[in-house]
């Protein structure tokens, strides 16, 4: 049977899980928590430690963490000089994000962690178009929400060119043929003109020899 714990065995339980150096998402796994409702409890119970005292170097490597993140150092910095674990980083970095009350980016990250480099590419693109400003980004999540009616009329504008690509084939195709057609009938009406132009010759030749007069024997008279 599953215990359902109140609010404050859920805060007791945060603060012992987080004692224990458990990462801020297996709290959230176990207390049933949202980050931000953890980042509370844990800012609450930090809120009277001193990191800069002198019993500092005794703090967990958690803490030592949080403190590195805290002063601006990058996870690399943070894994090579408390010699952690990437693993182990990615959970102090983001429990890190929880108690400076960024949860959504925690939430994101772990989302995207996987595709970093291709958001990483989105964003310098579009700093280097100069497109990181209000107005532009409203515009960018406008088209991001009409993504996949766009992604379906590209679709059928692609198609569409594809067939006028394939009719203006066959169109050109025809086109080819006929003037063939064209050609043949051509040399056929040259050949008949041909034909025609001899045929008259021989009517002319026949017309001028049925001019000349005849005599009696009917041979033809010579020209005075």
């Amino acid at each position: 049977m599953q215990v359902i714990l109140n609010r404050r065995d859920k805060e007791q339980l945060v603060i012992k899980l987080h004692r224990e150096g458990r990462s801020i998402r297996e709290i959230a796994r176990q207390a049933h928590l949202s980050f931000g409702s953890i980042g509370k409890i844990i800012r609450t119970i930090n809120s009277g430690d001193d990191t800069n005292s002198d019993n500092f170097s005794s703090k967990s490597k958690e803490t030592k963490a949080l403190y590195l993140f805290l002063h601006g150092k990058r996870p690399v910095d943070v894994a090579i000089e408390l010699d952690l674990s990437s693993s182990d980083v990615e959970n102090a970095q983001q429990e890190f994000w929880v108690l400076n009350q960024l949860d959504e980016l925690a939430l994101v990250y772990h989302e995207i962690k996987n595709h970093i480099d291709l958001f990483l590419r989105l964003f310098h693109t579009m700093k280097k178009n100069k497109l990181i400003n209000q107005k532009d980004i409203r515009a960018i999540l406008k088209y991001a929400h009409d993504l996949p009616s766009l992604e379906n009329k590209f679709r059928d504008l692609a198609n569409i060119v594809l067939d006028l690509e394939i009719k203006k084939k066959e169109l050109k195709n025809t086109i080819m043929q006929q003037n063939t057609q064209l050609f043949d009938l051509g040399q056929v009406i040259n050949e008949y003109q041909n034909t025609i132009d001899s045929k008259k010759h021989q009517l002319m030749k026949m017309d001028t020899q049925l001019a000349v007069p005849l005599n009696k024997s009917g041979k033809a008279l010579e020209p005075r």
